[in-house]
């Protein structure tokens, strides 16, 4: 795995170079700044799978730096790890919606880099190996994407869109204390196997944007505000406890937002979506554990009432 580490801190920079090495990553590019950062990227023969970026530095900080990878065509997906000295609630916020992937704290800690990498080394091979099966001979390379029912779709067209790994992320990096804040709702599209089934897997993904599109409309921009796809029809929506709707209230305002594709959709002869929102989870101070398990939570939630739906339909 090609990474590139942005830090000011020659010393800092030795010590990780020192950690990654032993932990095996030896293909390392070290950069002091983020303008020296982006001509690396610019002059680099071959793509970098993963950044490590620092937020505190003169002139471009790493936030800006983050957004600016973010936005070029090649690293849109791209892991970028923060690894910072700061660990206040608005520059991790700040980070995650320039596009961060993960978020760890300086010092280095050799166990905790090595778990993390582990998992995004991981992503990198899957994402290869996706890409060496679109090319393979055989394969139009200019197809558009067709997904499985519950495969991931990026939402990149989605304000405030992030995937479903960097969102446990966020979570972890805020620590219980800080995520009783929060709160997380599950979304999900009744009719979406039967829309999979019948108009395939790139149509499919594309209502599946529609709907995300739809969600982001209806929610009002707030600091830490997400919305993640969860495969199977199911989104997440993260934000505070403050800003959260009651899901009645969420759910009536997005079927507001699908129904005005309603004469598009008919145009086109696909079923509109339908809609259910579960209950909003949050964290209770009595429990222990992860604070990503309102994800699951909220996910387990809106399937539930489905189920319970159908029951008593």
């Amino acid at each position: 795995m090609k990474i590139l580490a942005v830090d000011d801190d020659p010393d800092f920079q030795a010590v990780l170079k020192t950690v990654l090495e032993g932990l095996g990553y030896g293909d390392l590019v070290l950069a002091q700044s983020g303008t020296h950062a982006l001509e690396l990227i610019e002059r680099a023969p071959t793509g970098f799978d993963c950044f490590i970026l620092d937020i505190q530095m003169p002139g471009m900080d790493g936030i800006e730096l983050c957004r600016k990878i973010r936005s070029m065509e090649a690293y849109k997906d791209t892991p970028i790890v923060m690894n910072t000295a700061v660990a206040d609630r608005d520059h991790i916020d700040a980070a995650f919606a320039a596009g961060a992937t993960d978020y760890l704290n300086k010092p280095v800690d050799e166990v905790e880099i090595k778990a993390r990498l582990g998992v995004i080394e991981r992503l990198v091979s899957e994402r290869l190996r996706a890409q060496v099966a679109l090319s393979s001979p055989g394969t139009d390379t200019f197809a558009a994407p067709s997904y499985g029912f519950m495969d991931g779709i990026p939402l990149k067209r989605v304000d405030g869109a992030v995937d479903l790994f960097a969102m446990g992320n966020y979570l972890k990096t805020l620590g219980m204390f800080r995520a009783l804040s929060v709160c997380a709702v599950g979304v999900r599209v009744v009719n979406a196997r039967r829309i999979h089934d019948l108009e395939g897997g790139y149509v499919f993904g594309e209502v599946m944007i529609d709907v995300g599109t739809c969600l982001a409309d209806c929610l009002e921009p707030a600091t830490g505000r997400m919305i993640a796809y969860a495969g199977g029809g199911v989104f997440v929506c993260l934000l505070s406890r403050a800003d959260m709707p009651e899901p009645e209230i969420l759910a009536d305002r997005l079927r507001e937002y699908i129904n005005e594709f309603q004469e598009v959709y008919a145009d086109l002869d696909i079923q509109l979506p339908t809609i259910s929102v579960g209950p909003a989870v949050h964290i209770r101070a009595v429990q222990l554990g992860s604070p990503t398990r309102i994800i699951d939570e909220a996910i387990a939630a809106v399937k539930a009432k489905e189920m319970d739906f159908a029951t008593t339909a």
